[in-house]
């Protein structure tokens, strides 16, 4: 079986630092390959898989450039015209527009990014397309679309050590930018007491939010911002952290943070927001809050989570075996009759 990977092209695939949708196409083709599936790779040029790659652009860059996407999109369905795959999956909506024009292989398309109404509606124009959506929130959003699936994110646990042992500080990781809620972060830490460890690039658009609100709290001392992590770097963080801090101001997708830190171990704190009730098991492997004050309060009842159950939990929900075996399920649906 060959599948198509489309992949956005600005960032790399696996990532070096920051890169959510990547990271979850990496681990996706490195299971599949494992399975014995042959993967063609469109993505950024300096990707650095073990795969055949194809690709308009040779490095990758952020923010993305208009049209880039478009142009992406164009130079890989012109090729896989030519040489059709059995199953072409994209992890880019606009490859639906694009398809129709030339179904060279079934699509699936994987839905990373929130849906806003005109891109729902753009989803739900294309029902000959299969729509994977990564959590129960978002696939409410796209019902009455006749080939909609659900398949949830899932990880290689052997690249999240595990560590019981916790230290005194709270992490934030991620982009920096409003919508993720670092300023509510920075507010929870320095009521409490508490030390706050940042990592997590910053862009250009998002440099006023952090000079006019980020900044002038970072001390080296009580709140430190470190910059953009590497995997290294940033497991290492997790599974040392009390809590990963998450108040978000965003309906989340899914929120791949919020596994790769419990499974290491380390509990989850975020707001009520999208799919966080899907991912985090509440009072077991975190804690789930509507307000300030009560994200201020579950400080209180850390000591009380078991570590392992956090793992556990993402290895019996959110395993990269159990996300493979459902694509695969998925292609096969997808090939049938066919």
């Amino acid at each position: 079986m060959r599948v198509a990977q489309i992949a956005p092209p600005w960032i790399p695939v696996p990532p070096v630092t920051y890169g959510g949708t990547e990271l979850m196409v990496a681990t996706l083709i490195q299971g599949l390959k494992e399975r014995g599936v042959e993967i063609w790779l469109f993505s950024a040029g300096d990707s650095s898989l073990a795969v055949p790659q194809y690709g308009h652009f040779l490095h990758s860059f952020w923010p993305p450039d208009k049209f880039s996407e478009n142009l992406h999109l164009s130079h890989a369905f012109a090729r896989l015209r030519q040489q059709p795959p059995l199953v072409i999956h994209s992890h880019l909506e606009n490859a639906a527009g694009f398809w129709v024009l030339a179904p060279a292989a079934p699509l699936a398309i994987t839905i990373h990014t929130p849906l806003f109404p005109m891109k729902r509606d753009y989803l739900l124009s294309f029902p000959q397309v299969h729509l994977v959506t990564v959590s129960a929130f978002q696939q409410r959003q796209l019902e009455g679309h006749p080939r909609l699936h659900l398949i949830p994110h899932g990880l290689s646990l052997a690249d999240y050590p595990f560590q019981a042992a916790k230290e005194d500080f709270l992490l934030f990781l991620g982009r920096i930018y409003p919508d993720k809620g670092l300023h509510t972060a920075i507010r929870l830490a320095r009521e409490a007491g508490m030390r706050l460890i940042i990592a997590g690039p910053v862009f250009t658009p998002d440099q006023p939010y952090f000079d006019a609100q980020i900044r002038a709290h970072i001390d080296g001392d009580r709140i430190v911002y470190l910059g953009p992590a590497d995997h290294a770097r940033k497991v290492d963080l997790m599974k040392r952290a009390r809590a990963l801090v998450l108040p978000l101001e965003v309906d989340e997708t899914f929120g791949l943070a919020m596994i790769e830190a419990m499974a290491c171990g380390t509990p989850v704190l975020a707001y009520d927001r999208g799919a966080v009730p899907e991912v985090v098991a509440q009072g077991e492997t975190g804690f789930i809050v509507k307000t300030y004050e009560e994200l201020r309060d579950s400080l209180a009842g850390l000591a009380a989570l078991d570590p392992r159950r956090c793992r556990e939990h993402v290895a019996q929900n959110f395993s990269r075996d159990r996300m493979v075996t459902a694509y695969l399920d998925l292609y096969g649906e997808m090939t049938r009759g066919h």
